[in-house]
């Protein structure tokens, strides 16, 4: 289409062959894994900022016997220079070994010092790309050999020039290692880090860091050192902008899967921008399209591989040529109507019958459920009869098609049943289906009503094999908005937040939002178009997010509530077991020293603590009454006054985001934050004076809360806002979390238990969402699965297995996939003698592991339990 793009003038068979292919490719991707790992800058950067990553800055690992090094790594797509090294593996900083990409000859090679092992790795070019590849060295130093694995067959085996013992350096990517350094790297993404010692992993670097500039050692606590990282589990968490401009008049944008262009039109301008290529073109165009009216759309036609631009008020439509460089008018009936009555409305191209057709929208204070078909060969326009009650009149709806596009889904909007705006209108959250060839919707289910009401962008990113959907919704109440990334089921009520949010400047007709996929970078793109009417321009962000994103804490909320809560009675099991727990530990402690053991009881009520009297029977318990007054920050935000009594709801959405605010940034020693962070958190579209005031008023708010709770209180020192807590007489489960993870050296078996108590109520600020909440709760997250498993390290199978797998039960709750943990509770099982039970476990494991990750679990029952 431009010079620096991909072609895009395939024939219109090949283009609609590529759209169908591309539609596909959604449902061959994982819908909920969770992406991680380390992306690599290679060629296409500067030297100084390629990325490289040394696993043990500080000294060599030395090491000897058997070695084994494993790790995944797949090739970065839609880059051009594909050349340079994997790893380099340095013995006492004389001999190498190094792995390095070809792209010349398309192949893997080993370097044995100064000499290529003649053996080479092909790999299919579709799996090196965008696919984990798992590859395993295993070096015998006392033979001198060397063996490569990939995805599990043996490749190469070789003889090696290293001594049977010595310290190495290992490093990934570049390096600046003396006579070995080098920035030759190809893009690529690396996880998953494992090194062994003689049949024992010593060293694992998962690479799940979402910042910073080093990554963990989860089995011995010290960190690789990376220099110019890029996370990947961060691509898949934040929207990144692409890029963003100004166009002159109103714009119109559409998208072009095949190629993977976003085109946009302005009143004298049309720019076009490759998501494969991560490059925009603007071109200069001496007129709009005869069609480009206030409220006309555009839509990409894959039959003729053309954008067009259409108005439905006055059934013109104009197509581009990328050749000329210009548009050509269709078709046009001479109306006085300048300003659509179908803002909004949602559009789709047909399989069925190569034509658009365009549902619904919204004009002269009329919301439409009109169907309107333009038949691109004849160039005709019909307007459908809309044959169901289901598609109610509506605008702000979402859109999209099966692969084929011969069925649409068509969710939510905002409307009202007679299509007037002055008579009840109200946001939708039914679910359509609507068949082309018999002209016909069908509801499919209703969303249980949120406590915000949302709209939707344009379109939606459907996945018919799993059975999915993608889409943006946004508060269309307010115009300081945001947009956040949903994945729907299309059979079941249901939905997940997934990625972060993008701020959107919401003015009803003045703002569009629409949601496309890219199958060959495996990208979702996001385009917001505001329109300042002052100026008559329009502002233009693109935004894209890894796909597929990764799910937000937040979990799915369901429309058909439960018919009797079973939450009693379980709880009510849980503190008998609790209780029967607690007395035989106390049973096993010794007589002569006092001991307090925290036993916390899972119904939203304090911990409590029980004393034993120096010299007293341990079963001769004195029950200390713990504080009323609580705040749980764990599962659903609660507060209980001083009385006991719940007064979680006199937090108003805006005084409880002030209080996590203020509470989050004070416990663990911190010193709270100042007036200038709460303004620009909490009302950044405010003046100066105009947010000072806000913030006076609900500080006076929110210290009254503070008074019914009891013993916390508003402070402020030095500038810096915070509350104090009395912890004496104030149960936190959050200050109690905190007090538990920073001191791991004094990890005992009951404060593991009280951690998994803590945790077990529900994931941190459970359906809280707030952009400055996540970097919390991904903390949160990883330290606590860091320390169940550190602790559980410690332990002996043979000693306690049932407390081991309580442990991994916990861990389960956070990470229902953990290998380690699969691995314990199965080894534990087993040595129980459940071995029925054992291997159950584990098959459901393998179950929901190829569920999220989309591909088998490499390990098999006998291996792990062995």
């Amino acid at each position: 289409m431009m010079e620096g793009f991909p072609e895009t003038l395939f024939s219109p068979f090949l283009r609609l062959f590529f759209y169908t292919v591309a539609l596909l490719l959604v449902a061959t991707t994982s819908a909920t894994a969770q992406s991680y790992g380390l992306r690599f800058a290679g060629h296409e950067e500067i030297q100084d900022n390629r990325t490289s990553l040394d696993l043990r800055p500080e000294k060599p690992l030395c090491l000897n016997g058997n070695v084994e090094l494993s790790f995944d790594v797949s090739l970065a797509a839609s880059y051009k220079t594909y050349f340079g090294y994997i790893f380099r593996i340095i013995q006492d900083d004389k001999q190498n070994l190094d792995l390095l990409y070809d792209q010349k000859s398309l192949n893997f090679k080993m370097i044995i010092g100064e000499r290529f092992s003649p053996s080479v790795i092909k790999l299919d070019s579709a799996h090196v790309f965008n696919h984990w590849n798992h590859f395993k060295l295993q070096l015998d130093l006392k033979n001198r050999t060397m063996s490569v694995y990939v995805n599990n067959k043996r490749v190469i085996t070789d003889k090696i020039a290293f001594n049977e013992s010595g310290c190495f350096r290992i490093f990934f990517g570049g390096n600046e290692f003396r006579e070995f350094k080098s920035k030759d790297l190809p893009p690529m993404d690396i996880k998953d880090i494992s090194l062994s010692e003689n049949g024992k992993r010593i060293h694992y670097w998962p690479l799940n860091e979402v910042k910073g500039a080093t990554a963990q050692d989860e089995l011995s606590g010290q960190p690789a050192v990376i220099k110019n990282p890029v996370w990947i589990k961060a691509l898949h968490n934040e929207w990144n902008v692409a890029d963003q401009f100004t166009l002159k008049g109103r714009a119109t944008v559409a998208f072009d899967p095949a190629s993977e262009t976003v085109c946009v039109t302005g009143s004298d301008a049309l720019y076009q921008y490759s998501v494969r290529n991560r490059q925009g073109v603007l071109q200069a165009q001496k007129t709009p399209p005869k069609s480009f009216f206030l409220g006309s759309q555009a839509v990409f036609n894959p039959f003729t591989a053309r954008f067009y631009d259409y108005y439905v008020d006055q059934k013109a439509v104009s197509v581009y040529n990328p050749v000329a460089r210009s548009w050509t008018t269709e078709t046009m009936t001479p109306s006085p109507v300048k300003v659509t009555e179908y803002w909004h409305a949602n559009q789709f191209v047909s399989g069925l019958d190569s034509s658009l057709y365009i549902l619904g929208g919204y004009g002269q204070l009329t919301y439409k459920n009109s169907i309107f078909r333009y038949h691109f060969a004849s160039r005709k326009w019909e307007t459908l009869p809309t044959r169901s009650d289901a598609f109610t009149p509506r605008y702000l709806a979402a859109l999209g098609t099966t692969a084929r596009a011969d069925t649409a889904y068509l969710i939510g909007g905002y409307g009202s049943l007679t299509g007037e705006q002055m008579v009840n209108p109200k946001s939708n959250y039914d679910l359509l289906q609507y068949v082309v060839k018999d002209n016909k919707f069908r509801k499919l289910y209703e969303l249980k009503v949120p406590k915000t009401d949302f709209a939707f962008a344009n379109s939606l990113v459907i996945d018919s094999k799993s059975k999915t959907f993608y889409g943006l919704i946004f508060p269309n109440q307010q115009f300081k908005s945001q947009l956040q990334l949903i994945r729907g089921s299309l059979s079941e009520p249901t939905y997940e937040r997934v990625g972060h949010s993008i701020p959107y400047s919401f003015h009803d007709i003045h703002s569009y939002s629409d949601l496309y996929y890219c199958p060959i970078s495996q990208k979702l793109i996001a385009v917001t178009l505001y329109r300042n009417e002052p100026n008559n321009t329009t502002d233009v962000k693109l935004y894209t997010i890894s796909f597929p994103p990764n799910k937000l804490e937040v979990q799915a909320a369901s429309v058909k509530p439960s018919s009797g809560s079973v939450w009693p009675w379980l709880l009510a099991g849980f503190a008998v077991v609790a209780g029967v727990l607690v007395l035989l530990y106390v049973r096993t402690k010794r007589r002569s020293t006092p001991q307090t053991e925290t036993v916390p009881v899972f119904d939203n009520h304090p911990v409590t603590a029980l004393t034993v009297a120096p010299g007293s029977s341990s079963r001769a318990l004195a029950l200390e009454p713990t504080p009323k007054a609580s705040v749980f920050f764990f599962g659903n935000f609660q507060v209980l006054d001083h009385a006991g009594n719940d007064i979680t709801k006199a937090f108003t959405p805006l005084l409880k985001e002030l209080f996590l605010l203020l509470a989050l940034n004070s416990i663990d020693k911190q010193r709270g934050l100042p007036s200038e962070k709460l303004n620009e958190i909490l009302w950044p579209d405010k003046s100066g004076r105009d947010a000072s005031n806000n913030r006076s008023v609900n500080m006076a708010k929110l210290r009254s809360i503070l008074d019914k709770v009891g013993f916390c209180s508003l402070s402020k020192e030095s500038g810096y806002w915070k509350v104090e807590f009395d912890f004496n007489q104030l149960y936190v489960d959050y200050e109690r979390y905190v007090a538990i993870i920073n001191n791991k050296a004094a990890l005992t078996k009951q404060t593991i238990f009280e951690l998994g108590e803590i945790t077990k109520r529900g994931s941190f600020l459970l359906n809280t969402e707030y952009y400055w909440l996540d970097d919390f709760k991904a903390d949160i997250s990883n330290k606590i699965i860091n320390t169940f498993l550190q602790y559980a390290d410690k332990l002996s199978i043979s000693e306690d297995p049932e407390f081991l797998i309580q442990i991994t039960n916990f861990i389960f709750d956070y990470d229902p996939v953990n290998e380690d943990a699969i691995i314990l509770k199965c080894k534990a099982l087993s040595l129980m003698g459940k071995h029925t039970l054992a291997k159950n476990t584990f098959e459901k494991f393998v179950r929901d592991y190829k569920a999220i990750y989309g591909e088998e679990y490499e390990q098999s029952f006998s291996a792990i339990i062995d």
